[in-house]
């Protein structure tokens, strides 16, 4: 039987995991297309709008938490005694470090500061390059923050399924 404070953690992940993949999810179905047909000057002011008003608390307590809390949940389990599910939440948790977190960190994230001292009336010539860029870089996070989401799901429901649960 798995402790309290495994299961507490397992659960929240799950859901934080849930919540960045289907952030990543409708920005990649649903904002990406319909900001592909803008011109240059309205997708700058869009972008810009939406990186200025996504940095909150509650954004940042789901980003943030969803990096954070798979490890503490590996950790948790480790200490609970089950070994192989410890060892299924790292991979899941480093999983996620690196292709959102990082990926975020390392391409994204330039992208965005670069972006916010464009003057969207006179674009850069390689707006549609930086543009199509973090394109790339956001679907590898979504599939990832998917495939996070679904393993850390099936984690935790075949742990219940086979008495590990709680």
């Amino acid at each position: 039987m798995r402790s309290r404070v495994a299961l507490v953690l397992e659960v929240t992940a799950v859901c934080l995991l849930g919540l960045m993949a289907g952030f990543f999810f409708a920005f990649a179905v649903d904002v990406v297309p319909a900001m592909a047909q803008l011109d240059a000057k309205a997708y700058i002011t869009t972008q810009q709008w939406i990186n200025r008003v996504v940095r909150n608390a509650v954004f940042g307590g789901a980003y943030f938490g969803s990096t954070l809390v798979p490890f503490a949940a590996a950790a948790a389990v480790l200490w609970a005694g089950h070994r192989r599910s410890a060892t299924a939440w790292f991979s899941i948790a480093l999983v996620y470090f690196v292709a959102v977190f990082w990926v975020t960190r390392s391409v994204n994230v330039p992208i965005n500061n670069e972006l916010a001292t464009w003057n969207a009336s006179f674009p850069p010539a390689t707006w549609r390059h930086a543009r199509d860029r973090w394109n790339e870089s956001n679907l590898v996070r979504t599939v990832a923050a998917l495939l996070c989401f679904v393993s850390s799901a099936v984690l935790v429901a075949s742990a219940r399924s086979s008495g590990k649960g709680a």
